[in-house]
This record gives structure tokens, sequence and C-alpha cells, in this order.
């Protein structure tokens, strides 16, 4: 996981940002870890995801919660006002004749002296004056301008302290959302933006709806994703997921006019990922689709690493006697990249080679290749060795964006 922390930083733009799911076992092992990687400064939150909502007797306690660790590459980048959820339009449901509102409370957490005046309501004569440990949110001057232009309230009835009155088209032209907090529950699904965050219960049943079974275990629901992705980029970014699994991350950043770029190792990413990712081109309209407006659209380029040592421990999985891993083992001898401390001719004089059985003779051959030389590394594919096409050639010199000469 280390390795892979460090390269996803360097993939950051100043002020990008990385999520990181993992559930209790591992989320404090981990947190030291990326405050290694990323800088104890560049901390954000140890968010709390309400994954499951059902309770489980298989345990002590049940649990119901994932960490999404969550750090800035430079959290001083960061521009605080952008960092925010988006509006919640269902939050304005009073109207009067300057347009729709909401209310909030006129008093604000700490004292400040500054902002601790006298005021008194103009209907019943009563005076007030900030809660105990509280400031009134704005100067007496910008408080008596707002109550000339009818942005103060004094109860539903004009009886009460004094209120803020927030008209939405003050909020749209401020671009004014609301922090997030670190605690994502599950509270009503399915509604505007940024109220709740779905469990992996309601991300299966959106799976069968697509599938008509269960194809992938505890996937994320495309809400959970949706904020992470509102909170931290524009449009036309780039979102990065590196264990895409079933595909909720790009199939959200594609519907919300992200760019995104996907990785996945396991066989599934045919059958699972990318078909998935297919039917968001199609205009699918489970996940967020119908709050985003999702209509379909769009595409995407799907590329496989070309293999090497993968191909070979392909064979030797797949080999059926002792001939057929004699076999690959020959060509293995002049072509694949071996762990340095093989000694080709010690190894082939070794008579105990001969005396393992089929199972054995495949693990003790896996053991000397080279892990990190899988795949073919980009540097090296004009090598006629490796035996890679024109066309292959072209399509990742493409996704590159630069020639390899």
């Amino acid at each position: 996981m280390k390795n892979r922390l460090e390269i996803a930083r360097e993939f950051l733009k100043e002020n990008g940002i990385i999520f990181i799911t993992i559930s209790d076992d591992g989320a404090h092992y981990l947190k030291v870890l990326a405050d290694d990687i990323f800088g104890r400064e560049n901390f954000i939150a140890d968010v709390i995801w309400q994954s499951r909502k059902s309770i489980s007797s298989d345990g002590l306690l049940s649990i119901s919660s994932t960490h999404v660790l969550t750090y800035a590459k430079d959290k001083t980048a960061i521009n605080k006002a952008h960092f925010k959820l988006a509006l919640d339009i269902e939050g304005f449901d009073l109207e009067d004749e300057l347009g729709k509102y909401k209310i909030e409370p006129f008093d604000a957490p700490n004292v400040r002296e500054n902002l601790e005046y006298k005021i008194t309501n103009p209907n019943n004569g009563d005076v007030y004056t900030p809660p105990k440990g509280r400031h009134w949110r704005t100067t007496e001057k910008e408080y008596l301008s707002l109550l000339e232009r009818n942005r103060i309230q004094f109860g539903s009835k004009g009886l009460t302290k004094p209120q803020l009155k927030v008209y939405l088209e003050d909020a749209i032209e401020a671009g004014k959302g609301k922090a997030a907090s670190t605690l994502w529950s599950d509270v009503t699904p399915d509604t505007i933006l940024w109220t709740s965050t779905d469990t992996t219960t309601n991300a299966t049943k959106h799976q069968q709806a697509m599938f008509g079974d269960v194809v992938f275990e505890n996937p994320k629901p495309e809400n959970l994703i949706q904020r992470a992705i509102e909170l931290s980029t524009d449009e036309n970014d780039i979102v990065l997921d590196y264990h895409l699994g079933s595909g909720t991350t790009c199939a959200v950043a594609h519907k919300m006019g992200r760019r995104w770029i996907g990785i996945e190792q396991m066989d599934y990413i045919e059958d699972i990922t990318k078909a998935r990712l297919l039917k968001v081109l199609e205009g699918e309209q489970g996940g967020i689709s119908k709050s985003v407006d999702w209509q379909g659209g769009g595409s995407f380029v799907y590329f496989e690493l070309k293999k090497y040592n993968q191909d070979f421990l392909n064979q030797i999985m797949a080999a059926n006697s002792k001939g057929e891993l004699d076999e690959v083992y020959a060509d293995m001898a002049k072509n694949a990249f071996l762990k340095f401390w093989f000694d080709k001719n010690e190894f082939e004089k070794d008579e105990n080679f001969r005396s393992l059985d089929l199972d054995q003779r495949k693990e003790l051959l896996i053991s000397i290749l080279d892990e990190n030389q899988l795949f073919l590394n980009h540097a090296d594919m004009r090598d006629s060795r490796y035996h890679v096409s024109e066309e292959e050639m072209n399509l990742t010199d493409l996704f590159y964006g630069a020639k390899n000469d």
C-alpha cells in the first residue's frame, strides 16, 4: 500500500485531494502511514460513512461504519470557499414577495465582543442579546441594513428572537453550499444533492437492477462517491481510482462531467466494470442519474496492460503435465524476467526438482518469476523480443501523449 499511496500523491495536483476508504481493522495503521506520506499537516478528516444499516449479531458489536481518510496534497492550496457541499435547494421552502428563502439562526458560536449588541423586536419591544457563548452574525450596522431590506424575521409570528432570512437567489449568486461534516449517514435516500449517502445495501440493489444479479460484493453507493467528487473537483477535472472494482467512481465521475481514469487488475473488469460503464453511456437511470439529470452520452477508451511475466504465470497454472511444464520452463529460461538470485545452471542440475509433483513444480517456477515484471514496461515496447504490434505501439504512444523514439 505504501508505494501506491506515494505514487498517488505524485499524481495529485497541488490542491488535489485523496479519499481512502477502509474498515476499522486497518484504519488506524493506515492513518499513521498516510500521515508519513502526505504529512500530518495535510490531513483533512477521518470521515465516518454509515455503510451498513442492518444490525449483525456475528460479533460483540455490529459494525455499521467505514472510515474515509481524507488528505490534501497541500492543504494550504485548497480554497475553503470552494470546499463546500452543493446547494440544497430543498431547504428553501418559504416564500415572500422577494422570492424563496429559508430561515437560519442570527447568532453564531463563540464570544466576539464587537458583535454583542442589543436587538429590539420592533413588533413587541422585547430586547435580545446573543445567547451565552455566542455572538450575532453581523455588526450592528449590517444588522440594521438587513432589517431595512426585510432580511430579518422575528419568528413565524414576529414575536421571538431575530432570525436571518437567506434567499435562494442570493445563495445561488454567492455559490453558497454548506460545509461537509465528518459523519456521512444514510438519512433519506434519493433526495437532492448532499442530504444523504446510501449504504452498500442500496448500492447492491442498484447493481441488481443493472445486471439482474449480485455480481460484486459490497459495492459503494454512487452518492457517496458523488459527495467526494463534489467537494474536491470541478467539471472537466480528472478523477483517478486505481482500485476501480465495479466501476462506481468512474460511473459517477462520468455522470458529473469529470474526466476519469480507472485501473483494475482483476479479471472481472471485462464482465462487470466495463459493462457497467457502457450502460452509463447508454443513459442508465440508477444511482445519481436522476439527481444530476443524466441522459447518457460520452465515450471512454479501454486498454489492457501488455502481459509479460504474467503470460508465463498463466501458462504455468494451465499446465496439465510435467512435460507441458518443462516446455514452459524452457521458454522462461530464454525469455522471462527471473529473480536476480536465480541460477539457471544450478537449477537445471538440481535433482530435487525432478522429484517434485506437478503442483510443487508449479509453485517453484512461479517463485522464480520476477513479479515486478508481470507486465511490459512502456520503455521496452520497441524491443523486438517482446512482439509488440505496430498498432499496440501507436495506441500506447497516443495514450501517453508522447512519441517513444
